[in-house]
Order: C-alpha cells, then structure tokens, then sequence
C-alpha cells in the first residue's frame, strides 16, 4: 500500500509543481483544467499571469511537500506511518496551494 501511496503522491507533487512554474511562466496560457481557475484569475490573460507569478514560490513549494511526503510514506516500514506522512503532506499542501492563492489575488488587486 505504502509504495502505491508513495508513488502517487510524488507524481502528484512534481505536477504541482511543474504546472505552477508552466503557468507562471505563460507556457500554461487560461484553460479550464490546470492551474488556479477563480473567476478573478480567469478574467483575462494579464489576470492569469499576475495571479500565477504571485502563487508560484507557493504552488512549487506545496509540489515539494508533496514529494517528500511521497518519499516518507516509501520509506517507512510501517503502514500507519505512511498514511499520517501522506495526511499531513496533503494537509500541508492544501495549506499552501491555498496560500498561493491568496497570493495572486492580492497581487492582481495591488495592480
């Protein structure tokens, strides 16, 4: 079970990742299905930009704890350890992936 968990997680964090740098970066342009889709960030492109150059530090981070936490739950023997590295990884994740939003929000009204 722990190898299952720990290869999803880590997958998922390096997509978190990479979709948060590909989006800051414009290489992700606005789309229904990846990055951060709020009615403020989609309301234009220059919206899109400033919202996920303000949310990168915090969407990588957040790909990053997910990563460890996947790394944790392949490296401990036991079964319970592994889940509560995977809960609060995913905890943690939510915090900053949060975070970050709230980040770009303030950024897009600081323009």
């Amino acid at each position: 079970m722990n190898i299952y968990l720990g290869v999803l997680l880590i997958a998922a964090g390096a997509l978190l990742a990479v979709v948060g740098r590909m989006t800051a970066d414009g290489r992700i342009p606005r789309n229904q299905f990846a990055g951060i889709r709020t009615r403020q960030s989609m309301a234009d492109d220059e919206a899109w930009l400033t919202v996920h150059r303000a949310a990168r530090p915090w969407m990588i981070g957040a790909g990053a704890v997910l990563i460890v936490a996947g790394a944790v739950a392949l490296a401990v023997p036991s079964q319970l350890a592994g889940a509560v590295a995977a809960g609060a990884g995913a905890i943690l994740t939510a915090i900053l992936a949060l975070r970050g939003t709230a980040a770009g929000h303030a950024a897009l009204r600081r323009r």
